[in-house]
C-alpha cells in the first residue's frame, strides 16, 4: 500500500517538476542570449550551462555554449559542445562548420577536413567551408585536393584575398609556377603588404631566383615578422644561396613562432645532421616526421640519422618505409642494401641491388642523348664552377 502511494505521488508531481525545469531553462537561455549580445561571455557561459543543467539536451544552448567557448579560446570545450549538439540534430550544418573551425584552430587538420568535407557535401555553395577545407587539405599536404577547393572559392569570389593567397601558395607547392605567376601578378603585384611580399618571394624561390626572393621575403619580414611560413621561406632562400648560418637563424625563428612548421623542422634537422650535430638534429627530424608521417625526405633523413648514431635496425625500418612509400627513390635502396649486408641479410641486400640496377637502367633510358637534342657533346662542368654548384636545390 505504501509503495503504491509513492508511485502515485511521483506520477502526480513529476510533470510539474519537468514543466518548471523547462521554464527555468528557457529563462536561463534567454538570459544567456542577452548577455552574449552584450559581450559578457562569462555571464553567458554560466547562463547556458545553467539552462543545460535543467534540460541537458537543448540543441540551442549546446550550440551557443560552443560558440562562447570558442570565443574564449577554449576550443576543446567548444568541440565537446558542438559534438553534443550534433548528436541532438546532425543536420545542423552551421554547427558542423563551427566544429570544423574549432578543429582547425586546435591544428587537428584530419578532424577539421572530415567535418568540413561533410558541410561541403551537404552545402556545395558554402564557400567559407570550402575555403577552410582547402586550407586543411593544404596543411595535410593534400595539395591537389586543396587546389580543387580553393579554385572553386576564388572563381566565385575573385576579390577574396585569402582564397587567392592560399591558391597561389598551393600552385607554388605543386610547381605550377605559370598559374601561380598569373594569379599573383593579377592580385598581389604592386601591393605593399607582408602577405604580398611573401607570396611573391615564394614564387621567386620556386623559380630559383634567389636574390629577388630574399629581397621580397626580407621586405615581408620588415612589415610583419610574425607572418606564418615567412622565416621558413627566407631560411630556404638563404640555404640555397649558400648562407647556412642565415638559414639556421631563420628556421629557428620560424619554429619559435610555429613549432609545427614542417619545412623549418625538416631543413634544420638536415643541416644539423650534415654538420654532425646528431643530438640536435634528432628532435627536429622526429617532429618533421610526426607532422608528415609518410614524407619521403623526412623518412630518409631520419634513417640517415639513425645510421649515423649506430642504430642500424632503426635505420633499416625507416628505409623500408621509405622505399615502400617511394619505390623509385634510388638513394634509399642504396643505403638499405648496404645496411642489409651489414646485418647479414644477403638475400634482402641482393633484392635491393636488383632494384638499384633497374632504376639506373630506367634513368639512363630517360636521359636525352646529344643526337636526340641535335647538339654536340656538352662541356664537363665541375662542382663549384660556374654553372655547377654544391648547394641544395630549391
Amino acid at each position: 500500500m505504501f509503495a503504491h502511494l509513492i508511485i502515485i505521488f511521483a506520477l502526480t508531481f513529476a510533470p510539474a517538476q519537468t514543466d518548471a525545469a523547462v521554464r527555468q531553462s528557457e529563462e536561463e537561455f534567454a538570459r544567456g542570449v542577452e548577455l552574449q549580445q552584450k559581450g559578457d561571455l562569462e555571464g553567458a557561459r554560466a547562463a547556458y550551462e545553467s539552462a543545460l543543467q535543467k534540460v541537458p539536451r537543448r540543441f540551442d544552448a549546446l550550440s551557443n555554449l560552443g560558440v562562447i567557448y570558442a570565443r574564449l579560446g577554449q576550443y576543446e570545450q567548444a568541440i565537446k559542445c558542438y559534438q553534443d549538439a550534433l548528436e541532438v540534430d546532425p543536420r545542423q550544418h552551421a554547427v558542423r562548420l563551427n566544429l570544423g573551425i574549432a578543429y582547425y584552430k586546435t591544428d587537428d587538420q584530419e578532424a577539421a577536413a572530415r567535418e568540413l568535407s561533410k558541410v561541403v557535401a551537404a552545402q556545395p555553395e558554402n564557400l567559407q567551408a570550402r575555403l577552410l577545407l582547402g586550407l586543411s587539405y593544404y596543411q595535410l599536404d593534400r595539395v591537389s585536393e586543396a587546389v580543387a577547393e580553393l579554385q572553386t572559392v576564388y572563381r566565385a569570389q575573385p576579390d577574396n584575398l585569402a582564397a587567392a593567397y592560399s591558391l597561389g601558395s598551393a600552385y607554388i607547392s605543386l610547381g605550377r609556377t605559370d598559374e601561380a605567376g598569373e594569379l599573383i601578378g593579377k592580385v598581389f603585384r604592386g601591393v605593399d603588404s607582408a602577405e604580398a611580399h611573401l607570396i611573391i618571394g615564394s614564387l621567386h624561390l620556386a623559380l630559383k631566383e634567389l636574390q629577388p626572393a630574399i629581397e621580397e621575403l626580407t621586405a615581408a619580414s620588415a612589415i610583419n615578422p610574425r607572418l606564418a611560413t615567412l622565416h621558413s621561406q627566407l631560411g630556404r632562400a638563404y640555404l640555397f644561396s649558400g648562407n647556412r648560418d642565415g638559414a639556421v637563424k631563420e628556421f629557428l625563428a620560424e619554429i619559435e613562432l610555429n613549432p609545427r612548421d614542417f619545412e623549418a623542422n625538416a631543413r634544420l634537422g638536415w643541416i644539423y645532421r650534415e654538420d654532425g650535430r646528431l643530438d640536435e638534429a634528432a628532435p627536429f627530424l622526429k617532429k618533421a616526421l610526426e607532422l608528415r608521417p609518410n614524407d619521403t625526405g623526412a623518412l630518409y633523413q631520419l634513417a640517415q640519422l639513425s645510421q649515423a648514431k649506430g642504430d642500424t635496425a632503426g635505420a633499416v625500418a625507416l628505409l623500408e618505409r621509405t622505399v615502400a612509400r617511394t619505390p623509385d627513390f634510388t638513394p634509399a635502396h642504396v643505403l638499405l642494401a648496404r645496411l642489409y649486408y651489414k646485418l647479414g641479410r644477403n638475400a634482402d641486400a641482393e633484392r635491393e641491388r636488383a632494384a638499384i640496377q633497374r632504376l639506373n637502367e630506367e634513368q639512363q633510358k630517360r636521359q636525352p642523348t646529344p643526337e636526340s637534342q641535335g647538339v654536340g657533346p656538352r662541356p664537363n662542368v665541375q662542382p663549384g664552377s660556374p654553372g655547377g654548384g654544391t648547394t641544395p636545390k630549391p
